[in-house]
């Protein structure tokens, strides 16, 4: 933070589901300006530069540019987000975040210029923020869980804000912290699709920041604990059921209809976990939405039935019994889905 400095970011409209440019403060937290100006700028609210246009406002090829200015004199204007909440010291840090949710092709990153008394610094980018192998330095000391010892405390979902970890504004949380299930059990987690413009689950590590499962793939490559919309198997009805267990489990629970699996850290199976549910961008008329306001009804909680039993002999949830939360009478698909809980 230094008094009257100006971060002009120009970038081009990504051919995405979602885009957004958010500053956060040095606990990083949203926060709002001097003038109350918040510090996020979703994508349909971005103004083209002159002779662009922005495709989430009119109809238009993605590509066209923006521009915009973080500064600690936003003053409501278009394009503007505040750089620092009120009595930031010199010298504190803070954060500009650019988010693209579900990219098609390549898109570019935002050239970023400094801007203080006159003078303008152009700041190099990273042409891969992935590549840093910092993730690999300070690994935590894994904590197991008394998973394996008797039945963990039935987990329940609840509204979190994410201060502390870089929140998207566009998005509300309801999250759930679980221990491992006993082994042999996987977790199960039942809900009804949001009608939002982007909705997920991901399954994260309980330790510092929430680190989200990342298990390496036989045949190569990452798979991440998170399953988005069109990852998520729904039923006629619109609801989803997911399975939380181990690699040893994600061949059975795959050939359950209907049923999608997300993966414990293969790394630290029995370590504490921590559930997100991420809804962005709620449609106006949708009363059970996650986020605050407008009289809605606190009816956007998933059901979480624990102590599911993985075995041999077992039921197969069938698509009529993930719409009815009944079990099924297949003892094909190595998995006990019972009791199942009906969905509103």
């Amino acid at each position: 933070m230094r008094k009257h400095l100006a971060i002009e970011l120009d970038g081009r409209f990504p051919d995405a589901r979602y885009a957004s440019v958010a500053t956060y403060d040095a606990h990083r937290s949203s926060f709002t300006g001097l003038d109350g100006t918040p510090s996020a700028l979703t994508d349909h609210q971005l103004l083209p530069n002159r002779g662009s246009g922005n495709p989430d406002r009119q109809p238009v090829r993605p590509g066209g540019k923006f521009t915009v200015t973080v500064t600690d004199t936003p003053a409501g204007r278009p394009n503007v987000l505040p750089l620092a909440p009120a009595v930031t010291p010199e010298g504190a840090e803070g954060t500009a975040v650019h988010r693209i949710y579900l990219p098609h092709g390549t898109f570019r990153l935002p050239k970023v210029t400094f801007v203080q008394g006159g003078h303008r610094v152009r700041v190099g980018t990273c042409a891969d923020a992935l590549s840093s192998a910092a993730s690999a330095v300070g690994a935590p000391s894994w904590t197991t869980s008394s998973a394996g010892e008797g039945t963990p405390p039935p987990p329940a979902f609840s509204r979190s804000g994410g201060a502390g970890l870089y929140p998207n504004p566009d998005n509300a949380y309801p999250s759930t912290g679980f221990d491992a299930p006993p082994a042999g059990q996987v977790l199960v987690v039942r809900g009804k699709a949001a009608q939002v413009r982007h909705w997920s689950v991901c399954d994260n590590l309980w330790w510092g920041p929430g680190e989200v499962v990342a298990n390496p793939l036989p045949g190569g490559g990452v798979d991440p604990g998170c399953r988005a919309d069109f990852d998520t198997r729904l039923s006629p009805a619109g609801t989803y059921t997911y399975a939380v267990g181990t690699e040893e489990q994600r061949a059975a629970v795959e050939r359950v209809p209907g049923v999608t699996f997300l993966p414990l850290s293969s790394a630290a199976p029995t370590a504490r976990h921590l559930l997100i549910l991420r809804n962005m961008v709620a449609a106006p008329g949708f009363a059970e939405a996650i986020q605050p306001g407008r009289g809605r009804r606190p009816a956007w909680g998933p059901d979480v039935v624990t102590n599911v039993k993985f075995s041999q002999v077992s039921y197969n949830l069938s698509a009529a019994s993930a719409v009815q939360g009944e079990p099924g009478a297949d003892h094909r698909a190595g998995l006990t889905f019972f009791p199942m809980w009906e969905m509103p």
